[in-house]
């Protein structure tokens, strides 16, 4: 009967991963290849906010014909222009090291080095210097450098597809300023061999400021002839704009006279677009305006989303999107050059880029893009300004509280009911982070008044509703959170998508569906609730319905349209079966663990293989990860591995989640010693609640180990873990806690078997 069972929930688990794939997204077809230009204006540190009539109506007009939207600034190491602008050029992640990015014109001399650009060049790479181009000196060391970084990426991968195809690119401007060089343009623009065939980056593409206090800005003057002249001699034209990159440099002046200066700029900047827009034909031709980085005063406001405007043809009026982020309005660093790719019917075939071609979605009514963007981005700053106190304060309340609570376990048992309601309160912060965010104050401070009310509120409600018992008070609380969860997801995340302990899209890691917070949340707030429900009501029928409700967990997990969690599709059906098992009496003898393992990569291969049946503008991140494997072999799937694997320690060392997890480590650890002997009458009292907490154990530790975020995940879901621990310990140091008469007949060995 058991195994028969057993067989029935692995099938409803197989069923529920692969269900969800068959729920799939409109996206716009690919442009077919033209013969037009392609025009790429980089205007480093502009901000959505520098777009306005008064200042940039050149801007203002393309937006209104074309798309608009904002993009990620996710890099292998830091929000600076030297990664930015590389990893926006490679369509992947990428960096500079030592030297930086070292580029000039082939006949410019190297300072210090007293030879020709073009000279060391040859020495340095083995390849001939174009004679009227530009070439990257330290091509070695930054091709070498991102070779041990365990990603695809290849330095100048654009260029070279373009070339390969007969296709020329140019390059044009320079961001020096006070004798630092600053080419940054010549890595958007270059070939894998380092060279742009035509192009100038050198000191007449700058002149002498007299009209502000940077000392030298863009002789745009200059720059408009040999515009027009390389326009007609190339496919693809990169121009670098970079006096507001320089104004972020350059001595600190008083701000009024920082917000005068970077207006004089912006109406000059404004000025070449509109004569750039001049030049090309928008009915075969592209013109995109991109900021690689954000301002340092955007940094420090944690409001690093940059401007993308594109205009011309394969792009209409409206808002940008991309199936790599699939958020209205938003598109990562990485599909710049996939959209290039796009525009000139061409395809990067390796799958060293894993952006993909922005495209202009679908219109909302009557709504004006650029106001929606803005909001957009408002919101996205507020929202990550919070983050910082509110996720700091909850974590410190967590690791304050749990290790009080261990105290009044020992020491203060009149002051049970103290920890009983502080304890209540951390299982209800998640749920009160989940709609905090789509409330709308004009303080932020008010944010964090209206979150502790909320929780003190919410606390109060559940504490009296529960009858004061506190561990059926806690399996309300997470109940209620994951069906909030459930419908967020159903609904199209908005509620995670702004909430606090969602993900960050400025970062690039993750855009829609579960981030990996609540996805530790829906995980042991889903165990928890179902082994109460089981532990009050002990009832053989109720399995089926638990196994149904833990299927639709994992549905929305696997869903690409909505979930699309990669990690939680192995995280959440180990510990939903195996929670399973402990609740059915089944105990985990060798065969059971093996059926275990195969079910799990019987839906993790069905999944994989449901995601490559679907265009490539569809899938997600797991059937693109899935077809680098393919086209790579074993060595992408093992960079994949090590990439997961040093974000996970990179995120153990620095994540404040990892204190949790450690304070949470600590006290179970205490609790196995002490009290004596009361884990084991815990089981006799309460067998499936300790058999609930077993299986969000087996999720903790999944998660920890494959999820790229994995500490983050396992320390949200031991919430589940540690707090109704504490409390029944609470219960049974008070004698608080009946024996329960059904543990004998009902309780088998599914936890000590």
């Amino acid at each position: 009967m058991r195994n028969r069972l057993l067989a029935v929930l692995c099938a409803f688990l197989i069923v529920s991963c692969l269900g969800g794939l068959f729920t799939s997204k409109d996206v716009q077809a690919a442009p077919e290849k033209v013969t037009g230009k392609a025009i790429i204006i980089v205007v480093d540190k502009m901000t959505i906010d520098d777009i306005s009539k008064e200042e940039t109506p050149a801007m203002i007009k393309l937006i209104q014909d074309g798309s608009i939207g904002l993009a990620s600034n996710r890099t292998l190491r830091g929000k600076n222009s030297l990664d930015s602008y590389l990893t926006m050029a490679y369509g992947n992640l990428a960096r500079a090291y030592k030297n930086e990015i070292m580029a000039y014109n082939t006949d410019e001399m190297v300072p210090g080095r007293e030879q020709e650009a073009g000279k060391l060049y040859y020495y340095l790479t083995g390849h001939e210097a174009p004679e009227n181009g530009c070439v990257l000196v330290n091509l070695p060391e930054i091709a070498l450098g991102i070779e041990d970084e365990n990603v695809t990426t290849q330095p100048g991968a654009l260029a070279s597809i373009l070339t390969e195809h007969g296709y020329k690119v140019s390059v044009l401007g320079n961001g020096d300023l006070h004798g630092e060089q600053a080419r940054y343009s010549v890595a958007f623009a270059m070939d894998h061999r380092g060279q742009v065939v035509l192009g100038d980056v050198g000191k007449n593409t700058i002149e002498q400021e007299t009209e502000s206090f940077l000392g030298s800005a863009t002789n745009y003057e200059y720059i408009k002839t040999k515009f027009a002249a390389y326009l007609k001699e190339s496919d693809m034209v990169v121009v670098d704009l970079t006096d507001l990159q320089r104004l972020d440099k350059a001595d600190q002046a008083f701000p009024e006279q920082i917000e005068q200066t970077r207006h004089m700029y912006l109406r000059k900047i404004d000025d070449f677009i509109h004569f750039a827009s001049l030049e090309m034909d928008p009915t075969r031709d592209l013109l995109y305006i991109v900021s690689p980085s954000a301002s340092q005063e955007q940094v420090d406001q944690k409001n690093t989303f940059t401007p993308v405007i594109a205009y011309g043809k394969g792009y209409k009026s409206g808002g940008l999107t991309s199936g790599a982020t699939r958020r209205d309005y938003m598109i990562a660093n990485t599909d710049i050059a996939p959209g290039i790719l796009n525009f000139f019917g061409l395809k990067e075939p390796t799958g060293v880029m894993i952006g993909q071609a922005p495209y202009t979605m679908a219109a909302h009514g009557d709504e004006d893009a650029l106001t929606a963007v803005a909001d957009l981005n408002m919101k996205a700053g507020q929202t990550n300004r919070l983050r910082v106190p509110l996720i700091t304060g909850y974590v410190v309340g967590i690791i304050i509280l749990i290790l009080l609570t261990l105290l009044g376990i020992f020491l203060a048992p009149k002051n049970s009911p103290f920890y009983k309601i502080t304890m209540l309160a951390l299982a209800i912060v998640p749920l009160v982070f989940l709609f905090l965010g789509k409330m709308n104050f004009k303080a932020e401070w008010m944010y964090i008044m209206v979150a502790i009310l909320a929780v003190l509120i919410l606390t109060a409600i559940v504490w009296r509703f529960s009858s004061q018992d506190a561990m059926k008070a806690i399996v309300i609380t997470a109940l209620v959170t994951v069906m909030l969860l459930d419908f967020d997801v159903l609904t199209g995340s908005t509620m995670i998508q702004s909430s606090v302990l969602g993900y960050d899209p400025m970062a690039g890691a993750r855009y829609y569906g579960i981030g990996n917070e609540y996805l530790g949340v829906l995980i042991g707030g889903s165990i928890i609730a179902m082994a109460g429900i089981y532990q009050y009501y002990k009832k053989r029928w109720l399995l089926l319905p638990i196994a149904l409700f833990f299927v639709f967990q994992c549905y929305l997990i696997a869903a690409p349209s909505l979930g699309a969690q990669s990690d939680g599709i192995l995280t959440a059906p180990a510990a939903f079966l195996i929670t399973l098992l402990f609740l059915a009496d089944i105990k985990m003898k060798p065969r059971n663990v093996i059926l275990i393992l195969l079910i799990i990569l019987l839906a993790i291969g069905g999944v994989t293989f449901m995601e490559l049946q679907r265009p490539a503008e569809e899938q997600t991140h797991i059937g693109r990860a899935a077809q680098q494997i393919i086209d790579g072999g074993a060595e992408q799937g093992l960079i994949i591995a090590l990439r997961k694997a040093s974000m996970n320690i990179k995120l153990i060392k620095y994540t404040i989640w990892s204190r949790v997890f450690i304070a949470i480590l600590l006290v179970i650890t205490i609790l196995v010693y002490r009290p004596v002997g009361a884990l084991k009458e815990l089981l006799n009292r309460v067998p499936y609640i300790m058999k609930g907490m077993a299986g969000i154990v087996v999720g903790a530790i999944i998660a920890l180990l494959i999820n790229d975020s994995g500490i983050v995940a396992a320390s949200t879901t031991s919430i589940y873990l540690i707090v109704p621990l504490l409390l029944l310990m609470l219960d049974l140091q008070h004698g608080e806690l009946e024996a329960d008469k059904h543990s004998e007949s009902l309780s088998g060995g599914g936890v000590n078997g």
